[in-house]
């Protein structure tokens, strides 16, 4: 039984479930800057791959029951789960061979292509009617600017998720390469003491 791994675990789950809390008494900005993303995230390149990706995987759904955030009238628990989920795994292969910042890129990329496919292939199988509660203005944009997308809703809205989600992949891009840094800065004075 690794308890590094556990208790860090534990304190990245808790992490991102109070970031979350915390953002969204904010107003919006909870689905803008993506907090429960972050310390997730780092736990993709500290934890672990079992624990990161159980990690990415579970906190979604457990913040969706406890707090409600992501609704589960919605499938977005469901997608923050194998998106977190496969983001936590693509992390720690690619973080086998490249620089932090450059692993977490690609599997944001990846991770948002993902979400993308889940919310087409939901609003396709399922029927949805997206209803744009998060960014009225930017739908109305990306309408004007191409009217044909109105026949196309999961794409709208697979379209409008990600545009909507680029400050928090920022703030993702700047924040978790600094935590793992100083996480693993961290590690190296603990292995000097002992």
């Amino acid at each position: 039984m690794n308890l590094q791994a556990i208790s860090r675990a534990s304190a990245l789950a808790v992490m991102g479930l109070l970031l979350p809390f915390l953002f969204h008494r904010l107003g919006p900005l909870g689905r803008v800057f993506l907090p429960m993303y972050l310390p997730l995230l780092v736990g993709a390149f500290i934890l672990p791959m079992r624990w990161a990706v159980a990690l990415g995987v579970l906190t979604p759904l457990l913040s969706a029951s406890l707090t409600g955030m992501p609704s589960w009238l919605t499938p977005v628990p469901i997608w923050m789960a194998l998106e977190l989920g496969f983001m936590a795994f693509m992390c720690q292969l690619l973080g086998r061979k490249l620089p932090v910042p450059w692993a977490l890129a690609f599997s944001l990329l990846l991770g948002r292509c993902l979400h993308a496919g889940l919310v087409l292939a939901s609003v396709q199988l399922l029927a949805l009617t997206p209803q744009p509660t998060a960014n009225v203005q930017l739908l109305e944009k990306l309408l004007s600017m191409a009217p044909w997308l109105s026949a196309w809703p999961g794409l709208l809205l697979a379209l409008t998720s990600s545009v909507f989600a680029l400050p928090g992949l920022v703030l993702a891009m700047l924040v978790v390469p600094t935590g793992v840094a100083a996480l693993r800065r961290w590690d190296m004075r603990l292995e000097t003491l002992k």
